[in-house]
């Protein structure tokens, strides 16, 4: 029986060629006895298009930002170029739209490069067949960024109607309506009647739909460290009586991951943290081997959690750790810790504390009202209110502090914390200060040492 006739194709996210990826250690890379190229993107982009040629896919198609800037012609074109012409030699249509960081640079490129189609060039809609070995065969459809900024939806101009099963591959920004980024409604993309739509400009790799509602494919390889989860292009496959499945690949060179790890079990915290750093590297391996097999490096921020004894001696710990001890092998991946954030708080019980009437227990009071809220608190009468002034009294402390010029430099746009994050800031520096009084002698205690 011959086989049965579809079509498959490889859609891929943001590329950014030319870009390096931040805040890996040396230990890492020595380790792996690779570079920083190796798990960037040009990295990743050899791996898609190994991937690409085992599959047998009959398109590659990309979805935008393949460089990282509008000037890097030199340092895309070999690795852009390499790629296109292995995938041409096997049969393979190459195709992709320009995002905003290549709207000058990819038409250059596409002149360049034989066998590379530049979908919607300049602000336009256009379109390209995609046939299986079968005789089966698909349209994409795509719009290209014709300058850096773009505020109004591509839409404006009318895409083509939809001839048989069509997709979309878009670079545009379907989250603020008041984008600078080619602005676009879910629902109006929706409208257009294609089978599916894979969108470029968010790094974050969204959830594969199944009902074609526009969807980001993600950046090919974790770029920064909050780039965090399984990154890859995405598979397609549509069968002869159009069915549609579609898979992440993760073939990412470089992943970011993020987890809490608690320590109130931990006799010695503060000494055993190396040791509880590693156990949580093998663990995390372990969680994830099925999708490791391409990732050559992986990287974990990690929050330290729970209640210790002595917090400061973990702060201390945590604020002077060497990143480089916390660097393992396993199988082929390197696994390293990139970042510590210690939110252990103080083991204290609060509500034998708060039941005193010096400085301690008017903390303690505090700490409960914060830390438990609509629940009441001993001793004090309105806690909402409470916990209001306090966060009211530190947002305006942390807006002085971030309105001096000297910090001006450290503070980003999204520096505004919520009212959460405040109370959490202020419940465990209130523990870690409380812990410091209660350990301080009472004056009576002072005297006997006197004596």
């Amino acid at each position: 029986m011959p086989p049965e006739p579809s079509v498959r194709i490889l859609f891929v996210g943001d590329m950014h060629l030319g870009r390096l990826p931040s805040r890996v250690p040396p230990a890492a890379l020595d380790q792996g006895g690779m570079n920083l190229r190796d798990i960037g993107p040009a990295g990743a982009w050899n791996r898609i298009v190994e991937a690409a040629i085992e599959l047998g896919v009959d398109a590659v198609a990309l979805a935008g930002d393949l460089v990282e800037r509008d000037n890097a012609m030199f340092e895309a074109y070999g690795p852009l170029a390499n790629g296109v012409r292995k995938l041409v030699e096997k049969g393979i249509i190459v195709a992709g739209v320009a995002g905003n960081h290549d709207t000058r640079v990819l038409p250059k490129l596409a002149a360049e490069i034989d066998g590379f189609h530049l979908l919607g060039p300049g602000g336009t809609w256009s379109t390209l067949p995609v046939s299986g070995k079968n005789g089966l065969t698909i349209n994409l459809a795509g719009w290209s960024f014709p300058s850096f900024h773009h505020t109004a939806s591509p839409l404006l101009t009318a895409p083509p109607q939809p001839d048989g099963i069509t997709f979309g591959l878009l670079h545009a920004d379907l989250l603020d309506s008041g984008s600078r980024y080619a602005p676009v409604k879910s629902t109006d993309l929706q409208g257009v009647g294609y089978r599916g739509w894979f969108l470029g400009h968010i790094h974050k790799p969204d959830p594969i739909p199944t009902d074609g509602t526009p969807f980001y494919l993600g950046s090919v390889t974790g770029l920064k460290p909050t780039e965090t989860g399984c990154h890859g292009p995405v598979l397609v496959q549509v069968d002869h009586g159009g069915k549609i499945d579609a898979r992440r690949l993760p073939l990412a060179t470089l992943r970011w991951e993020e987890r809490d790890l608690d320590c109130s079990a931990l006799t010695d915290p503060a000494g055993d943290l190396a040791a509880h750093l590693l156990h949580e590297l093998r663990d995390l391996h372990d969680s994830l081997e099925n999708e490791l097999d391409e990732t050559l490096a992986l990287g974990l921020r990690v929050t330290l959690t729970g209640e210790a004894d002595d917090p400061a001696a973990l702060e201390k710990a945590a604020r002077s750790f060497e990143f480089g001890d916390a660097v393992i092998k396993l199988g082929e991946t390197v696994l390293f810790v990139q970042k510590i954030t210690n939110s252990v708080k103080a083991r204290i019980d609060l509500l034998e504390v708060s039941g005193r009437s010096d400085p301690p227990g008017l903390l303690a009071r505090r700490i409960l009202a914060l830390e438990n809220p609509g629940q009441p608190v001993p001793g004090v009468s309105d806690p909402a209110a409470v916990v209001e002034e306090l966060v009211a009294a530190a947002r305006q402390t942390i807006g002085k502090v971030d309105r001096e010029t000297a910090f001006a430099p450290l503070v980003g746009e999204d520096s505004d914390l919520s009212a959460k994050q405040i109370k959490e800031m202020l419940a465990r520096a209130g523990r870690l200060a409380l812990a410091g009084l209660l350990a301080q002698p009472t004056d009576r205690e002072a005297h006997h040492a006197a004596d």
